[in-house]
């Protein structure tokens, strides 16, 4: 009898849990009103795209309201001046994630959605935006929209596939063939690492052949890109890296002031790595020293550049790609991905983004020479040691 009650009043329990989720799940409020208003930019503005200044423009809206008083997020949609958003060419989420009723883009992505709508070099075009809410499932379209008049730099209409430095200035010198390559970061953005000395230098997207040349010059205090020219460097030889940026026809560059390995552990530098050749830094002979924490001898290390635009020096971390980097004993060289620079991440923090030396290999009091590669014609960044 004991055992039947205790079942009929487990089966009681379960059809009242069942209905109380039901019930739950029934009382979901997914209502939210459209935004009902817009703020920025002015209805009809008209705004000549300049990329290269890094420039940003901000589109503001009333908020929608949620019924139940939630969170709504935002979504701005680009269309044809004489569309009904039923396909809008383009949507991007608003600021921090979609949560703020506003939206900032910089002029490179606002040239961006004028190529995509069909617009040419040096065209001014009128293109629609409106602001759509959502909450869940439900999504409302705002009743208002406004017309912004874009007008388009000129450009590269073919993006190159490849870019190389070439010039007495270079460390490849003024022949062609020994130009230095630049590796591709995304369609149209190359980066070098190199030492440039006195002379002149340029860009070609070839190396046989008559290549298209490019070079960069000054333009109302910006950087951009020309073609069939050349560049002057003077001065002492400097480590530089150059970034071209043919999507927004502009380019930076800064000196490299040094590189050097960071020991997490000892939470100081062990030593500045000299630069050799062809965006590789290097330092032999160094006697290794693992301080001993309560797991054994601590092996996390990593690197920071220093360099300087012109503003000041700043940090520039050499990350890996791991927030914690997995052991490596028994792995020595260890794989090309586990051994791949990050260096965007920037992350300046003790021990995450680091890398772990291989224990068995690299023993303590050992010789060892350390390497940091930014070779454009490697594909990936990458960094190693050797044991001597």
């Amino acid at each position: 009898m004991k055992n039947k009650m205790l079942q009929y009043l487990a089966s009681i329990f379960a059809i009242l849990l069942f209905a109380g989720c039901d019930k739950n799940e029934r009382d979901i409020n997914l209502n939210v009103t459209p935004v009902p208003g817009m703020f920025a930019p002015a209805d009809n503005k008209f705004i000549k795209l300049k990329p290269a200044a890094n420039l940003t423009e901000t589109f503001e809206w009333e908020q929608a309201k949620a019924e139940d008083g939630s969170l709504v997020l935002y979504e701005v949609a680009f269309d044809q001046a004489g569309g009904d958003f039923s396909q809008p060419f383009y949507t991007v989420v608003s600021d921090n994630r979609g949560v703020n009723n506003k939206l900032t883009l910089p002029h490179g992505e606002l040239n961006k959605i004028a190529t995509l709508g069909g617009s040419a070099f040096f065209e001014k075009k009128k293109f629609k935006w409106t602001v759509y809410a959502t909450k869940g499932t439900t999504v409302k379209k705002s009743e208002q929209s406004r017309i912004i008049e874009l007008e388009r730099p000129g450009g590269f209409a073919t993006l190159p596939g490849e870019v190389y430095i070439t010039g007495t200035a270079t460390e490849g010198g003024d022949a062609l063939a020994n130009a230095l390559k630049m590796r591709q970061l995304s369609p149209g953005i190359f980066e070098i690492f190199t030492k440039l000395k006195a002379g002149t230098y340029r860009f070609v997207d070839g190396i046989a052949g008559t290549p298209t040349s490019f070079y960069t010059f000054v333009d109302n205090g910006v950087n951009v890109i020309g073609v069939n020219g050349t560049n002057d460097f003077v001065g002492a030889d400097k480590i530089m890296r150059i970034v071209l940026d043919f999507n927004n026809i502009n380019s930076t560059s800064a000196e490299v002031k040094s590189v050097r390995l960071w020991y997490c552990q000892g939470n100081d530098f062990w030593f500045t790595l000299p630069y050799t050749s062809n965006g590789v830094w290097r330092y032999n002979g160094w006697t290794v020293n693992l301080q001993t924490v309560p797991w054994g001898l601590e092996e996390r290390y990593k690197y920071k550049m220093v360099i300087n635009d012109g503003t000041g020096d700043k940090d520039l971390w050499i990350n890996s790609t791991f927030g914690d980097p997995p052991g490596q004993d028994g792995q020595y060289p260890s794989s090309v991905a586990y051994r791949t620079i990050d260096l965007n991440r920037n992350n300046g923090s003790a021990f995450d983004f680091s890398w772990k030396f291989d224990r068995n290999y690299l023993t303590q009091g050992s010789k060892a020479d350390f390497w940091v590669s930014l070779r454009g014609s490697d594909g990936v960044y990458t960094q190693n040691y050797q044991k001597q």
